[in-house]
C-alpha cells in the first residue's frame, strides 16, 4: 500500500470538512434569525427551517462518509 491509494481519501477528507464547515456556518445563520422568524411566521416555520437544516447537514455528511468509507476500503482491497 502506497500513498496513492489515501491520496483520493484525502481530498474527500478536505471536501467533508469544507461542507461541515459551510452547513456550521450555515446553521448558526438559521438559529440567529429563529426567534424574529418565530414572531413574524410561528414556530411551525421555524420547525421546519431546523429540520431542513439539520437534515441537509446529515445528508451532505452521510454522502461524504459513504464515499471515504468506499474508497478506504477498495484501497485496502
Amino acid at each position: 500500500m502506497n500513498y496513492q491509494d489515501f491520496e483520493s481519501a484525502w481530498y474527500l477528507g478536505l471536501i467533508i470538512t469544507s461542507f461541515f464547515s459551510i452547513m456550521l456556518a450555515g446553521f448558526v445563520a438559521v438559529m440567529r434569525h429563529t426567534r424574529r422568524l418565530a414572531i413574524e411566521e410561528g414556530a411551525g416555520v421555524v420547525w421546519l427551517a431546523v429540520a431542513s437544516s439539520v437534515f441537509t447537514f446529515a445528508l451532505l455528511l452521510g454522502v461524504c462518509l459513504a464515499l471515504l468509507v468506499g474508497i478506504v476500503v477498495l484501497a485496502g482491497g
